[in-house]
């Protein structure tokens, strides 16, 4: 829904063709050269309020007033701003016009050629984004890449663990050999639509994979064997944390966008081997002082977190019954997306204060107009944002200090308005380094050359970097 002065909708502004949006416009300037899109805009349109603003403008809403009636509400993920006051509005403003984008004449705002013609391609750069973010960001392309992942990291391990008798090593590499089993009990509820039996299918099975990952070390603590330490080993190891660090990324974005069970309870699985490798890690560091009891020492209390994490998880599964979903379990990885919306809600309740209605009213009004502008962008990471409106975060607001009720009225607690400053002093930050962000062709090639000569650093000379480090470590450990 548009306001009543607009005359226009930004949809209707140019008809792309599916074919068009799918190949994008391959030079990110406009025919005839005048600007560069991302250091005109300062970003990506699907990151800048600038973008918004031209949309609105377009729309007929042609008055600073009226841009901050349009805008007030809009919620849009990428944005990364839940908080879009009059003065963020007038920056925009002003922002276009010193790019010759937007015209102020008798109090009246308009678009200038310049501006209708960057319009046009940041939609056509923002559309092409979302289609194949569509195409990305789908549950068989979660489970293929959770395979391809996790084959490699078998193969690895085992080569590595095997090699330097890293006990951690060897059982996280078979942990990840069974978990090609998560992945095809993924495939399955995915093909007969049963992701919540799925769901706890991975949650029982990280119970038993947990156990056995105990019951293993604790028969190695009996007799323990000499860990040989090398530079691969540290180097495999944090890699597999990255990876792993990756796919939960992946995971629970597809999870909470499609709302499958599946694939978020086996992002929860995944953290499992975040915690193995950092235990790994640890094993590895004091094997290099002659202390190897401590690599088992460490997974078996890895196993005991793994196995009450899953202990709980299902617990979680099991109490939530017909009101199971992708919320239910909980993922460090999920909060920021639960964080957005709570952040919403404080950025308006310190304003003034509202019902839990009018608030529900004004988020519905702000997704619709967040898709119409931004397309998938503006609820990357959600599902369903319409249906489930604002109910379960304003509890949640409440339970936790930052927002109190008297009668039907919501208000922003103390606590609330120092949770609603920190977020904005984020957003600011955030802002300022987009803006700031010059594109400095020299700035970026010392980036570049930097980035380049520090991995040519560890392919090249990586193991001897690190036996300077073992040495200068064992030279330590003598002196003490």
């Amino acid at each position: 829904m548009t306001d009543p002065l607009s005359t226009k909708r930004i949809e209707d502004l140019w008809e792309f063709s599916e074919d068009e949006i799918r190949r994008g416009i391959r030079d990110r300037r406009s025919p005839s050269k005048e600007y560069d899109l991302t250091k005109t805009m300062r970003g990506d349109p699907p990151q800048t309020l600038l973008y918004a603003v031209l949309c609105s403008i377009y729309e007929g809403n042609d008055t600073q007033s009226t841009l901050y009636k349009h805008l007030d509400s809009m919620f849009v993920v990428r944005l990364g701003r839940m908080t879009i006051s009059p003065v963020d509005i007038d920056v925009a403003i002003q922002h276009g016009s010193n790019e010759g984008l937007i015209v102020q004449a008798n109090g009246r705002l308009s678009l200038s050629l310049k501006g209708l013609d960057l319009l046009r391609v940041a939609r056509m750069h923002l559309l092409h984004e979302g289609f194949w973010m569509r195409r990305f960001l789908t549950e068989r392309n979660a489970v293929i890449a959770s395979a391809v992942v996790l084959v490699t990291l078998v193969l690895v391990k085992l080569w590595v663990g095997f090699g330097i008798s890293s006990h951690a090593m060897v059982t996280d590499g078979f942990e990840n050999l069974t978990d090609l089993i998560v992945v095809g009990i993924i495939a399955l509820s995915l093909k007969y639509e049963k992701d919540r039996i799925g769901a706890i299918a991975i949650m029982v099975f990280m119970l038993v994979s947990g156990t056995l990952l105990g019951f293993n070390a604790f028969i190695s603590l009996l007799s323990p064997e000499v860990i040989t330490t090398s530079y691969w080993g540290y180097l495999v190891t944090i890699v597999s944390i990255v990876m792993n660090l990756g796919m939960i990324w992946y995971k629970t974005l597809v999870g909470r966008m499609t709302g499958n069970l599946a694939l978020i309870s086996d992002a929860k699985e995944d953290g499992t081997h975040i915690r193995i490798g950092c235990g790994v890690l640890v094993g590895l560091l004091f094997a290099e002082v002659g202390i190897h009891v401590v690599d088992s020492i460490v997974a078996i209390l890895i196993a005991l977190v793994v196995v009450w994490e899953g202990i709980e998880a299902l617990r979680e599964l099991l109490e939530a019954g017909d009101n199971l979903s992708v919320d239910t379990i909980h993922l460090a990885a999920s909060d920021q997306y639960d964080d957005l919306i709570t952040h919403w809600i404080l950025s308006k309740l310190a304003r003034s204060p509202s019902t839990e209605e009018e608030l529900t009213k004004r988020f519905l009004k702000g997704v619709n107009l967040g898709y119409r502008y931004f397309d998938v962008h503006a609820v990357i990471g959600f599902k369903d944002l319409e249906k489930k409106g604002l109910s379960k975060h304003i509890q949640i607001a409440k339970r936790s200090g930052l927002v109190s009720q008297y009668e039907d009225v919501l208000t922003i607690t103390n606590n609330g308005l120092i949770l609603f400053y920190e977020q904005r002093v984020n957003e600011m930050r955030s802002v300022k380094r987009r803006f700031s962000k010059t594109r400095s062709r020299w700035l970026a090639a010392g980036y570049a050359i930097f980035g380049w000569t520090a991995l040519l650093l560890l392919l090249f000379f990586g193991e001897s970097i690190y036996l300077w480090l073992v040495s200068l470590l064992h030279a330590l450990v003598g002196m003490g």
